[in-house]
């Protein structure tokens, strides 16, 4: 047995035709990802952008100014307004881990992060949001100036998980809620 069944596990013969050895990692522990190179601006950009949102009140995560705004349109519903005010931070609340994650692993200039593949997503409608929010007369919310350099990276993260090659990491290396 060599240093590589060792560290990696079984091996067989290459798969779908392709000469060589393949190895069997553990699914607990591994998982596949796409490596995708960031600036520290760009990390810091959505860094940015997470605290903008989560500063500026909006009126549609007020439960309470739902629930009376609700009941004066529609009279009394089943509609939920803290569900629905929840929801509306839900593109943040998973957004930041990622983003925090990734600013750990990239300290400055220019670095590689790992994102599964429900990151873009994630990301996107969280950007979606702050699109939203900034163009809605009602809400205080403003793009920050460094707006620019967290879709560039959104941009780099959707071509990467479109066209890009995944690779194996351990998990440990990716954020928990990515």
């Amino acid at each position: 047995m060599g240093i590589l069944e060792l560290m990696l596990g079984e091996s067989d013969p290459g798969e779908s035709g392709v000469e060589g050895r393949s190895y069997k990692l553990p699914k607990e522990t591994h998982d596949f990802v796409y490596p995708v190179a960031v600036r520290r601006s760009e990390i810091e950009a959505f860094r940015g952008l997470i605290a903008a949102d989560a500063d500026a009140p909006s009126p549609a995560d007020d439960a309470e100014e739902l629930e009376a705004a609700f009941d004066q349109v529609l009279g009394e519903t089943d509609i939920d307004a803290a569900e629905l005010a929840e929801q509306q931070q839900q593109p943040r609340v998973e957004t930041k881990p990622i983003v925090d994650h990734w600013a750990e692993q990239v300290s400055e200039g220019i670095g590689v992060v790992y994102a599964r593949g429900g990151t873009y997503p994630t990301l996107l409608s969280f950007v979606k949001r702050c699109k939203r929010r900034d163009e809605d007369a009602d809400d205080s919310f403003e793009l920050p100036e460094s707006f620019a350099d967290a879709t560039a990276l959104l941009a780099r993260l959707e071509a990467a998980t479109n066209e890009q090659y995944r690779a194996v990491v351990h998990t440990d290396l990716l954020p928990s809620d990515a």
